[in-house]
């Protein structure tokens, strides 16, 4: 079977966009990788159920989210831009026919309502606030703008420690609903909630290195177990990024940066303990973003400094990942998705 994967990411040194690249999933093998979209910054995307690729983007001054039709060789179908940085996040909700982006340096959440031509207008914008402990966290940085399973929209507040919780009407308004403190230094970045058990979600923090186990219920969050993503003793620097669940739910996946490595759990039956599976070393340099592949065989990762794509096989009876190969190219990669 050969499947499409995107990969995209920083435009700083030699990357000039969003690539393409055919993955072969009786072999494992990716093929080399094609320029598919010349833009600035396409750090995170998401593709529609339409069909529709949606990525940050920025230019000199403004940043925000361009629109792209994959069923006609990538055709940009529009813009929404506004002065400032670009977003770091971007999800798209078929079932609202909604787009949510975070933007980590200005603070601010955006809600757009997607149109007939599949274009983007602005329908509410969240302007977050405050301030944690550590000098990292001097203001707010949302990382995840997430609906929950139950139709809410979740966010993630690295500058605060602070998971939030909006209501939704029709229109695309969000009002606040509830507000839930991590530990102070946490930083969390992102959520996922597993699909067996909605009433569970699992946030990886960034500046301290752990998934925190939490239940949910009707827009409000309690803590219930923290994890540890590295080994005792490790001492240099580093940032926990992505956080992923195996197609069957019974597994979690999460990625360091600095430490280069792909942590995996074995989720308990009723979702709520971790017991902690293996530490892989990825292979390359800085692992922002991984994925399953479409037959849940595989995870590929891209590595944002050394420019490469590590592949993984994926042992579905016991969760255990083996490296295959990292001998495809793909500069300052960031995201990574199959379609």
């Amino acid at each position: 079977m050969k499947e499409h994967v995107l990969i995209g990411g920083y435009t700083k040194q030699a990357s000039r966009g969003i690539y393409q690249l055919s993955f072969d999933s009786q072999q494992g093998q990716l093929s080399p990788a094609q320029l598919a979209v010349s833009l600035e910054g396409p750090t995170y995307f998401t593709i529609s159920n339409a069909n529709i690729l949606y990525s940050v983007v920025k230019t000199k001054t403004q940043g925000g989210v361009a629109a792209f039709d994959l069923e006609h060789n990538f055709q940009l179908l529009g813009q929404v831009l506004q002065s400032g940085p670009a977003p770091a996040y971007i999800e798209v909700s078929d079932k609202k026919q909604l787009v949510f982006t975070a933007n980590f340096h200005s603070g601010i959440v955006n809600i757009y309502r997607i149109q007939a031509d599949s274009t983007l207008t602005l329908t509410d914008q969240i302007q977050l606030s405050g301030h944690s402990v550590l000098p990292e966290q001097e203001a707010a940085h949302p990382h995840i703008a997430h609906l929950t399973p139950d139709d809410k929209l979740v966010i993630c507040d690295y500058g605060t420690d602070s998971i939030l919780t909006y209501d939704l009407n029709p229109n695309g308004k969000a009002q606040l609903h509830a507000t839930f403190k991590v530990p102070a230094g946490s930083a969390p970045r992102h959520i996922v909630f597993n699909g067996q058990h909605p009433d569970i979600a699992y946030c990886i923090c960034e500046l301290s290195s752990t998934v925190l186990v939490l239940q949910y219920h009707e827009g409000y969050f309690s803590l219930e177990n923290t994890y540890a993503l590295l080994p005792a003793g490790f001492e240099e620097p580093n940032t926990a990024a992505a956080i992923r669940l195996s197609p069957d739910q019974k597994y979690l996946y999460t990625s360091n940066r600095g430490h280069n490595s792909l942590v995996s759990f074995k989720i308990s039956a009723n979702g709520l303990d971790l017991e902690q599976l293996q530490t892989i070393k990825t292979q390359g340099d800085f692992p922002r973003d991984f994925q399953f592949d479409l037959t849940g065989n595989y995870v590929l990762v891209p590595h944002q400094k050394s420019n490469d794509v590590t592949v993984l096989k994926y042992n579905a009876l016991t969760g255990y990942l083996t490296f295959l190969n990292n001998d495809v190219q793909v500069p300052e990669g960031t995201c990574i998705l199959f379609y």
